[in-house]
């Protein structure tokens, strides 16, 4: 019998069937399991008896017992045996944050905000549940579970109160979170050691990594920075005195942000159409590729879903992600909201300098927008000596839908090498009038569109300047984007753009503007 096909038929005590290993710590071991009687899931911590004693395995269960917080697991029992020690747990499904941001990168300044109060409230809680305070002493990103977009705190083997934590002989902690009087036996650890690695916390979440001397992340505001820099203070005199004070510095942190917003909420955001000429274009990969670009340099840009592909719901459910009162998403660096159908009616959210809407190939309902907006149109499609009659007919429908218009830009990105796509292109235009005012591109091959190199970073800011109509970055205060002079290799040079070149010299003074 394999390894695996034992754990899966092992009983403990009668009660637990043991399913799959969950992870491994310092001091031992997490299962889950399930309740045999009934049928519930269970976590099941096993330590060996040749780490611990039973006093100090005894100590994290007696911790849990005073707690009582829907974000803290509860204890259920204590078994052992001849080689191991059992705590049986409350199990918790989600993802850790540290596997969170692993998967998807750094997160929004507001989302991490948002986190970061939920943190506070739990360390707050576990500092006022009992006469004594109790202190975490390992509040790290592992030992966050995100569950439906709720924050939960596990793993309680090196809590205790404040008097017991001071008289111990060892003292343990996670580099990057552990503050400096946790490396030191003579330095008084309290409150304040749980909130150096609160800051700790929110530097992980928007700069994904635990190391020092990082810098201050792109996005990551002034505010937001002393936030974070007051909770690492080495000296702890300096430092917040409770969790309560961070937890208020970050809501006043939000508060200002929806003042921004509602400042904002009469400037109106720039529209961007996305269809492809069929199937299997990448639209929806072109989508969330820019959208994570321009929220990656100082945009606050929205990406809706205006087709079946339910690409929102599938990313949501992996990520166990909720949506807030706008029915918006805030995943891997990116605002997303997805297709709800015509019986949900959402207020629209504010603040956002863009919009890109993805409607695929849905152009029947993307030229009912176009016709209601002002709105640029960007299309995608690929090369190949069987895709003419469809490149043709989709230059086709962009030159009617466009015919009459006074503004906006178009754009057709295809997929392809560049000499072949130049090619087909003109074959299937058949003049270089079909594709004038058209701006061409050919898009790099990239899998992630969250996960961008030099590049693709470079393509997006090609495209944005492009399809704006200008060749210099639009937002002033929102920080100036880098331009590449080896995206003229990328740009297509059709006669419709011969002479321009990767980035135009105009400018526009309208949309992207700072409110």
């Amino acid at each position: 019998m394999t390894k695996e096909g034992w754990i899966r038929n092992t009983i403990l005590f009668g009660k637990y069937r043991l399913l799959r290993k969950l992870g491994t710590g310092r001091t031992g071991t997490v299962w889950l399991a399930e309740h045999i009687g009934l049928e519930e899931y269970r976590a099941i911590k096993r330590i060996s008896r040749s780490d611990a004693d039973y006093d100090t395995f005894q100590r994290e269960a007696l911790v849990l017992k005073e707690l009582r917080h829907p974000g803290i697991p509860m204890i259920y029992d204590l078994e052992e045996d001849s080689e191991f020690f059992y705590l049986i747990e409350e199990y918790l499904e989600g993802y850790s944050l540290y596997a969170l941001i692993a998967s998807q990168g750094p997160i929004q300044e507001a989302e991490a905000a948002r986190y970061g109060m939920q943190v506070c409230g739990l360390v707050a809680y576990m500092h006022s549940a009992c006469e004594i305070p109790i202190l975490h002493l390992d509040l790290q990103p592992n030992n966050l579970i995100i569950c439906n977009g709720t924050v939960k705190l596990i793993d309680f083997d090196h809590a205790a109160g404040s008097r017991r934590a001071n008289i111990a002989s060892k003292r343990f902690g996670t580099a990057g979170c552990a503050a400096p009087e946790q490396y030191a036996s003579d330095r008084l650890l309290d409150q304040r050691t749980d909130i150096y690695a609160i800051g700790a916390v929110l530097r992980f979440m928007t700069a994904g990594t635990l190391r020092e001397g990082t810098g201050q992340p792109a996005g990551r505001s002034d505010a937001f920075e002393r936030i974070i820099r007051t909770c690492m203070e080495p000296n702890m005199e300096k430092r917040y005195a409770s969790a309560k004070e961070v937890e208020t510095a970050l809501r006043a942190l939000c508060t200002r942000e929806l003042t921004v917003e509602k400042k904002h909420k009469a400037i109106p955001s720039h529209i961007l159409i996305l269809t492809g000429m069929k199937a299997g274009t990448g639209t929806t990969h072109l989508a969330l590729g820019l959208v994570h670009f321009l929220n990656r340099h100082g945009y606050r840009a929205l990406y809706e879903e205006h087709n079946d592909s339910q690409a929102v719901a599938a990313m949501a459910g992996r990520t166990g992600m909720r949506p807030d009162c706008f029915g918006i998403y805030a995943m891997n660096g990116c605002f997303l909201r997805p297709r709800y159908g015509p019986c949900v009616k959402l207020d629209e959210g504010t603040g956002f300098d863009v919009i890109v809407k993805d409607y695929g190939t849905d152009w029947q309902q993307a030229e009912l927008e176009l016709k209601a907006s002002k709105a640029d149109l960007l299309g995608t499609g690929s090369a190949g000596i069987w895709e003419g009659p469809y490149i043709r007919h989709y230059i086709t429908w962009m030159n009617r839908v466009w015919a009459g218009r006074c503004g906006g830009n178009r754009g057709f990105i295809m997929r392809g090498t560049r000499t072949v796509c130049q090619k087909e292109l003109r074959a299937a235009a058949k003049s270089d009038r079909a594709l004038k005012g058209i701006k061409l591109f050919v898009s790099p091959d990239y899998g992630n569109p969250f996960r961008q190199k030099r590049e693709e970073e470079a393509f997006f800011q090609s495209l944005w300047s492009a399809v704006t109509g200008s060749g210099r970055e639009q937002g002033g205060a929102r920080g100036w984007l880098e331009r590449w002079d080896f995206l003229k290799e990328i740009f297509l040079n059709t006669a419709a753009n011969l002479q321009k070149g990767a980035g135009s010299s105009e400018s526009q003074g309208q949309d992207g503007e700072p409110g």
